[in-house]
């Protein structure tokens, strides 16, 4: 994941907690391009009701996101904990 946020202009040294969006690093278009990696990455749907900021914000809430849909492929991640 910071491989692919890095070859799309982030900068080399980020937290996993940052926030992406707050940091500049992330437009609109990145943010997609995310959500249609993670989904062929990880051979998961991402579905209208996971498109969450809080599924987004961050390396460490992407990663949670991609293990709540790998152990629980029916069910949303809408980012709530």
């Amino acid at each position: 994941m910071r491989q692919f946020l890095i070859e799309r202009g982030m900068p080399t040294s980020f937290s996993d907690d940052a926030d992406l969006f707050a940091a500049g690093g992330l437009s609109s278009l990145i943010a997609m391009q995310i959500v249609t990696w993670v989904g062929r990455q990880f051979d998961i749907p991402v579905r209208a009701d996971d498109l969450r900021l809080a599924n987004f914000r961050s390396v460490e809430s992407i990663c949670v996101f991609i293990e709540r849909r790998v152990s629980k492929p029916g069910v949303a991640a809408t980012g709530a904990q």
